[in-house]
């Protein structure tokens, strides 16, 4: 059975990460033209890189996942998934859409 509500809960976590990246990029390169004549920025630019891209990565994961709890037959799977990657970034609702993918594949 497709677990619905929590595909939509993975759904909306996933884009609601993926705005919270471009305002990271934002912020980001307002960071670098204001500090441009401050000095050296190397250290932050790599942080806030290596941020970025794991910030865009759990978006992408968290949409996957809710993709994999619209086929019946990958339903625990997305769960799975959902659920870790919510513990992982403290996402309240990947966390509920996983657990609501789990208790769905049992029926």
């Amino acid at each position: 059975m497709q677990s619905k509500t929590g595909s939509i809960l993975l759904l909306i976590s996933g884009i609601l990460n993926l705005v919270g990246t471009l305002f990271l990029l934002v912020f980001f390169f307002l960071f670098a033209i204001v500090s441009e004549d401050r000095g050296p920025i190397g250290f932050y630019i790599v942080l806030f890189t290596i941020l970025t891209i794991l910030c865009l990565a759990s978006g992408l994961l968290k949409l996957y996942s809710a993709h994999l709890m619209k086929d019946s037959k990958r339903v625990k799977n997305g769960g799975i998934l959902g659920l870790v990657l919510g513990i992982l970034t403290f996402d309240v609702l990947a966390i509920i859409g996983g657990i609501l993918g789990i208790i769905d594949s049992g029926k």
